[in-house]
């Protein structure tokens, strides 16, 4: 008996600190509600405990930004419905100001567009439902490092459906990056040159004139 407890003591020392150090938060839709929104359109807290965004018809894009910056673990699941077939759904990770600097300037007049988050600002860049602007999962390092492919790692098909709640994780782990659609992993990669940490956002945007709509539920944020 004695060995049995010493043991279970021993087998509470190693694991115990593992849990203690995996912070968990949950994010509620009116939390998600109050992070920064940026381009044209809209944000609200939908009636039925969710949240919802919508790109304005004349648009560069929509999206709304964490106030928290994370570090190089971190893992962020939730569930997403795109709500027209036009939407674009994009997660950006660890993204901050150029260089060892995890916070995030945002200009005051910014609308919205991808030159902002291509040029200025270092992130992983999740592209997973991609097929309105003709093109197939991927996960993207910006600014591009010279000489090379911005794609990190991409999928040959795209597999989710506007109408449809898909359950979403995409993470790092210092070098590695992975994202999962439904429990499997799609994409996963070594980034032997990894940034630091940073912020998380969010952002949806339309094509051929048609406006981007989603639904976020169930934002679990573990670091």
């Amino acid at each position: 008996m004695m060995k049995t407890k010493t043991f279970s003591i021993l087998l509470c020392s190693i694991i115990l600190p593992l849990i203690m150090n995996a912070q968990s938060t949950k994010v509620s839709p009116e939390e998600l509600n109050k992070w920064s929104f940026y381009g044209q359109g809209t944000k609200m807290v939908e009636s039925h405990n969710m949240f919802f965004m919508k790109e304005a018809e004349v648009s560069e894009g929509a999206m709304i930004v964490s106030p928290e910056s994370y570090g190089e673990n971190v893992v962020v699941k939730y569930d997403v419905m795109t709500l027209t077939p036009a939407t674009v759904l994009v997660a950006i990770l660890s993204a901050s100001n150029v260089g060892e600097d995890a916070k995030l300037t945002i200009p005051e007049d910014y609308d919205g567009s991808m030159k902002l988050w291509i040029e200025d600002v270092e992130s992983y860049f999740y592209a997973f439902r991609n097929a309105p602007h003709n093109f197939t999962p991927f996960i993207r390092k910006y600014p591009v490092p010279e000489g090379q492919d911005p794609a990190l790692v991409s999928l040959d098909e795209n597999i989710m459906h506007p109408g449809i709640f898909y359950s979403i994780e995409l993470g790092r782990k210092k070098d590695k990056i992975w994202l999962k659609v439904d429990g499997k992993t799609i994409l996963e990669t070594i980034d032997e040159k990894a940034f630091g940490g940073g912020h998380l956002a969010f952002r949806i945007r339309g094509t051929a004139g048609e406006y981007a709509s989603c639904l976020i539920r169930n934002l679990e944020i573990i670091k």
